[in-house]
């Protein structure tokens, strides 16, 4: 059965869960005798708190996304490498066979700007095995066992960097889905506290009260709605 995606429970950005949970931990720290006649011992607060840390110190998703950018980057590169060495050598092939006739139809080049990486990956390796076929009427015009084994490591170099861009766009949803639900685990744990420090002090401190109010908006803060025009 599928995993169902996972959702954030909580409206604000991560950095406000820590700074805010951060400021929780601290109130609760205050308020520990009290805290502890409803069982949350220091320990848990502490738990609570390093949860907290480990959690900023998390990779970000703009990082996993420049790791991917740099991947992705690394990999069209290498791609425009293998076309042109696809082009060097068709430039020579027309030279023996015209453009348009079957023997050059065989190559398979003609929408080699447009191709897909895998279409790519094909390409290469079906001009280096068309070429390698026909080397006897193309070695007059240039075409070397050279050119082809140099083009096979372009396209074995490409066909890994394309593993890797999948590698990171897969590392990226795992690492992503991990933060949300550590992030969640804090935001339930954290409004289970609050909750409680808002019980221990309604009635005796309106002021220690307000220090457990955790308010899921964008901001983290209290909003206050535009008045309507009159």
């Amino acid at each position: 059965m599928r995993k169902k995606d996972v959702i954030r429970l909580y409206n604000f950005s991560d950095g406000t869960l820590v700074t805010k949970g951060l400021e929780k931990v601290a109130y609760m720290q205050r308020d520990k005798p009290e805290f502890e006649l409803y069982g949350i011992t220091p320990q848990l607060v502490t738990d609570l708190k390093d949860s907290i840390i480990a959690f900023s110190e998390r990779l970000t998703d703009v990082e996993a996304l420049g790791n991917q950018t740099n991947v992705t980057a690394n990999k069209d590169a290498k791609g425009e490498e293998v076309r042109n060495a696809i082009r060097d050598i068709m430039a020579r092939v027309t030279l023996v066979y015209m453009f348009g006739t079957p023997k050059y139809k065989k190559f398979g080049t003609d929408e080699l700007a447009h191709q897909s990486d895998s279409d790519l990956i094909i390409t290469a390796k079906r001009v280096v095995r068309v070429a390698t076929e026909m080397m006897p009427a193309l070695t007059a015009n240039g075409v070397t066992i050279g050119m082809l084994n140099a083009l096979t490591i372009l396209a074995e170099d490409f066909t890994n960097l394309i593993v890797d861009m999948k590698m990171q766009i897969g590392n990226r949803d795992i690492e992503q889905e991990d933060r949300v639900e550590a992030g969640n685990a804090i935001y339930t744990t954290l409004v289970s506290y609050t909750n409680t420090g808002q019980s221990i002090w309604e009635t005796t401190d309106v002021a220690k009260f307000n220090d457990y109010v955790l308010y899921n908006t964008i901001s983290g803060e209290e909003e206050t709605p535009e008045p309507l025009a009159s």
